[in-house]
């Protein structure tokens, strides 16, 4: 698509005529091409583009009775572009509809894209906080809402004399606003221009005149990257920081891909700014994983959730007219200290077929009778036995599978979809695209297992959420074999659901 560069300086309260007709073009795209993207690997109950190009969520919340998720989104092409927001809402987080665009560049000061950004709710009106893009320059701007579906610009915010020196204007982005006792704090991912990552802190009273604080976090694991969408939750007296650090080394089996995940925990002081760290753990183990948003709900569950994809590498539906997803909201706890993971307990409402085995041995190969398919969700107690590596074999067919197992002596649990049939082009400086490993103790020889398909998606939750991994698998296959190497395991408590969310 062409863009007029004439940009407007939307510097006013109102709506600007190019932004309406820009949303509306984008509007009146998807619905000319949605029917025409390729099927095979859509899936039935994760939230994806209607067509074209989707990364980071964006502005998760709760406003007018709903759940919102938007998210950076390049209607015209499944390869990333000029930023719009793309926008679901929820009565559940399970089943999403589709809504209008809710941003397009067509200011000054965003006109190279509205990149990735918060949303928070004050005085009856939903706001969006969003990196605005124009020159090489990153700012943050606001747009703001009565109905939760048609937005109007309010302008820049923090505008490149409000970044504190020597930090980068040029890597200034993804704000993530919370508030605490009345007071609004933002969370903005930056570079030091010792190019070291940082993540700095502002604070304001009105949600238009902020304040510099302080450096929440600032180290040189990055390698002149950023530590990008930062996000931020609480858990009783613990804090705890999330973000999403560019070109970060390996350290062990954890952070293997390009661009990695993680949080910290320990105490955000918001006089100073400073994020004392306590401890760190990787949010998610598996391939596609990234730009991870939280959300504290109105029943005061803390959720997330996050891009599942990841930059760099090559993208098997992008001729198939549609690129990204988000994972499964998941519902976080804190305990012994670190954060457990499980999907919001609202899936369940949408189980069906339920097929269950109280125990079978597995001596080689297994296939159990009803155990398939691939938009399912598969839970069982694996008991290793005698055996030195077992788990279950997912997306069986035509020679074609994803491996997921525990290996005993190195007590880690792997996810190799080595064989599944379609190749990913690793992204430069990763070791490989294939296999992704976390370490987790099977108790007693014991570790249990809920996996979530959905098409071309798995979702491993290990040890009730104390490890999960994340990973796009493009196989048409529906099997399942569990298997067992070097002696006779067990699963026990087998229980398969398919997953059946009627589309919108």
């Amino acid at each position: 698509m062409q863009y007029d560069h004439a940009h407007p300086v939307c510097s006013g309260q109102n709506a600007s005529p190019r932004q309406s007709k820009l949303l509306a073009r984008a509007d009146a795209y998807i619905s000319q091409r949605a029917g025409m993207v390729e099927q095979a690997f859509r899936h039935t109950y994760h939230a994806m583009p209607p067509v074209g190009w989707m990364n980071d969520p964006n502005g998760l919340c709760y406003a007018f009775g709903k759940y919102h998720v938007f998210y950076q989104f390049h209607p015209y092409a499944a390869a990333w572009g000029p930023m719009h927001w793309g926008h679901y809402t929820s009565n559940d987080l399970i089943r999403w509809e589709l809504q209008p665009t809710a941003l397009a560049p067509d200011c000054a000061y965003d006109k190279d894209g509205c990149f990735s950004g918060s949303a928070i709710v004050k005085d009856g009106m939903l706001y969006l906080m969003y990196t605005a893009v124009a020159d090489g320059k990153q700012t943050q701007a606001l747009a703001r809402s009565s109905d939760g579906v048609h937005f109007e610009k309010m302008g820049q915010v923090i505008a490149e004399k409000d970044i504190p020196r020597d930090y980068s204007v040029a890597d200034f982005r993804d704000p993530y606003v919370f508030v605490r006792n009345g007071v609004y704090y933002c969370l903005i991912g930056s570079k030091h221009v010792d190019g070291d990552g940082a993540v700095l802190l502002y604070r304001t009273d009105d949600l238009m005149q902020w304040r510099y604080v302080g450096r929440a976090w600032k180290d040189g694991r990055t390698h002149n990257g950023t530590y990008e969408c930062p996000a931020f939750a609480s858990f009783g007296n613990v804090d705890a920081l999330f973000v999403s650090p560019q070109f970060m080394d390996c350290d062990g089996d954890r952070y293997e891909n390009i661009h990695s995940n993680l949080y910290m925990l320990g105490k955000l002081d918001l006089q100073t700014g400073e994020f004392r760290r306590t401890a760190e753990c990787e949010t998610d183990g598996g391939f596609d994983f990234y730009a991870a948003q939280t959300l504290t709900l109105p029943d005061g569950r803390t959720v997330m959730t996050a891009w599942m994809q990841m930059w760099d590498r090559s993208f098997p539906t992008a001729p198939h007219g549609w690129v990204g997803a988000l994972t499964l909201p998941r519902e976080l706890t804190y305990r012994d200290g670190k954060l457990f993971q499980a999907p919001v307990r609202e899936i369940e409402a949408y189980r069906t077929d339920r097929v269950g085995y109280p125990e079978a041995e597995v001596d080689g190969t297994l296939r159990l009778v009803g155990v398939e398919g691939n938009t399912i969700e598969l839970g069982f107690v694996l008991d290793l036995g005698a055996s030195a590596r077992a788990g279950v074999k997912v997306f069986c067919g035509d020679g074609c599978e994803t491996a997921i197992y525990y290996d005993r002596t190195k007590e880690l649990v792997c996810f190799d979809r080595l064989h599944m049939g379609t190749f990913i082009k690793a992204a430069p400086g990763e070791h490989d695209s294939v296999l992704r490993r976390a370490h987790i103790r099977a108790e007693g020889g014991r570790l249990h297992f809920r996996i979530f398909l959905d098409v071309s998606s798995c979702e491993v939750f290990l040890g009730g959420g104390e490890q999960v991994l994340t990973g796009n698998v493009y196989s048409a296959g529906k099997g399942i074999e569990f298997f067992s190497e070097g002696g006779k395991a067990f699963v026990r408590n087998v229980e398969k659901y398919t997953i059946n969310v009627p589309r919108t």
